[in-house]
């Protein structure tokens, strides 16, 4: 299984994407500002993490006690995880999705995060390795 997410706005405090699984949009997201990593150095809490393709490991989230879709290996991250939220504040590095219908906010994010797990549930059943390609 591939999640997608195509950064479309980088704004100066938040980015807004489009993240699609195998090819299907599912929802929006909302991450940090974006950096580029050749220039800029990163600020703890409020750096998008750098573009490329990611592992996803299902792995108990001390913060949500459940188990989270977490990026495996993102270059100066740890915890890099994609969950619920709705303001840049919801997020320190991680992936926030739901639907971008307000500037700099998603909403209806518990409704996003459930669809994302349904495919997460499905991956997991049938043994597909799970990757997240930003870009």
């Amino acid at each position: 299984m591939e999640i997608t997410i195509t950064r479309i706005a980088k704004k100066a405090d938040y980015t807004i994407g489009r993240l699609t699984i195998n090819g299907h949009r599912i929802c929006d997201t909302l991450e940090p500002h974006c950096i580029d990593w050749n220039k800029d150095e990163k600020v703890k809490g409020k750096t998008a993490i750098p573009e490329g393709r990611y592992r996803i490991m299902m792995k108990m989230s001390s913060k949500f006690e459940k188990q989270m879709p977490f990026l495996m290996d993102v270059p100066h991250f740890k915890g890099v995880m994609i969950h619920q939220g709705n303001t840049p504040k919801n997020t320190q590095g991680c992936i926030i999705v739901g639907y971008n219908t307000i500037r700099g906010l998603v909403l209806r994010s518990r409704q996003a995060m459930e669809s994302i797990q349904d495919y997460l549930d499905t991956a997991i059943e049938t043994k597909q390795e799970i990757w997240c390609v930003i870009k």
